[in-house]
């Protein structure tokens, strides 16, 4: 009551986590609930960094594959083909298994498209005794009733893309034709198979004045919540420099943001986190971090492939020791030196 949560929402969320065993419901008070506590760290392991961090990052974001049915103007990850030398099957199952060995929280299934990964569905069903939250961002195109029984299966909540009120704004933007009539059949058959899923905007020139439209078809195909994001020029958009919003632009929007997320309360959450097109400089490398398709661990999406970001790779260590390793140090220094590296680095 103090929080002003709505106890439904609450009981369904306790559920859910019952539900995926990352919280255990105990039976007889007198007994404790066998629980898998990970290796604890050496403390010597964190000597030589300045800033406080993690035993394991809270939030990892795995991209799964480049490979990708759409053509965005904007992907920082140039999705599209397949990188050449993209991680097995067996590979991802490892890292799979490390993020649970860790305590991680929460895990992202990112892409490309994660329903162009080879053996996707393998991989939907491994996750389906892993503890941590579960969350896949997807374009949604790809979405159908079979892909829905395996994301209701291994409990992983998707999140899908949605740039514009209109199919015309929306398929400029996502640089394929049908994909706007597409993801709004699977945001109806979510509705319909009663599923809990998100959606994710990202703001730009030719969206920004349909932003309560779009938030309006969240709410009528039963969306949960709304994020959201903005355009950085890293990646493909770094070239096109494509629907690109100004300063002053998204200066007004987060003035009218307030506006909606108080018009659309108990409809729809709307991230009030507005669009940021810097990287999180408090997370970045403390509590989160990225694997690429290839194994590539780094401290942020935005540098995903960038040579002199790069942490070090599954492939030749854990990712407990990546974490822990000397190369972190410039992002452990406090936020001013590496708001200086990290743009260094995101603006070549």
């Amino acid at each position: 009551m103090n929080l002003k949560v709505d106890k439904d929402r609450l009981k369904g969320f306790l559920d859910s986590e019952l539900k995926s065993k990352f919280i255990l419901e105990a039976k007889n008070h007198k007994t404790t609930p066998s629980l898998y506590v990970p290796p604890r760290v050496e403390p010597s392991s964190y000597e030589g960094f300045s800033c406080p961090f993690l035993s394991s990052p809270t939030t990892v974001d795995i991209f799964l594959t480049r490979a990708c049915n759409l053509k965005c103007s904007h992907c920082f990850s140039e999705g599209g083909k397949p990188l050449k030398n993209e991680l097995s099957f067996e590979e991802w199952i490892s890292v799979l298994d490390q993020l649970e060995e860790m305590a991680v929280l929460q895990v992202r299934l990112n892409g490309g498209e994660p329903f162009m990964r080879r053996r996707i569905y393998d991989i939907l069903s491994h996750l389906e005794h892993k503890r941590y939250r579960k969350v896949m961002l997807t374009n949604g195109t790809l979405l159908n009733d079979k892909a829905i029984d395996a994301l209701l299966s291994s409990d992983v909540t998707p999140t899908l893309s949605l740039d514009g009120a209109t199919a015309k704004v929306h398929d400029d933007f996502r640089g394929v034709l049908g994909a706007f009539n597409r993801t709004l059949k699977a945001m109806k058959l979510l509705q319909e198979r009663g599923i809990t899923y998100g959606l994710n905007t990202c703001v730009h020139s030719e969206n920004i004045g349909q932003i309560e439209d779009i938030i309006r078809l969240g709410i009528q195909f039963g969306a949960a919540r709304i994020g959201l994001l903005g355009l950085a020029e890293v990646g493909r958009l770094a070239m096109t420099k494509k629907n690109i919003v100004s300063g002053p632009e998204y200066l007004m929007f987060s003035l009218k943001l307030v506006h909606l997320v108080r018009k659309y309360k108990g409809k729809i959450d709307v991230a009030e986190e507005i669009i940021s097109k810097e990287p999180p400089l408090d997370s970045v490398g403390i509590f989160t971090c990225s694997i690429d398709s290839d194994g590539g661990v780094y401290p942020s999406n935005r540098v995903l492939g960038e040579s002199r970001s790069r942490m070090g790779s599954v492939r030749e260590a854990t990712l407990r020791e990546i974490w822990f390793s000397r190369l972190w140090i410039p992002f452990r220094r406090g936020l001013k030196k590496s708001k200086t590296l990290i743009f260094s680095r995101t603006a070549n």
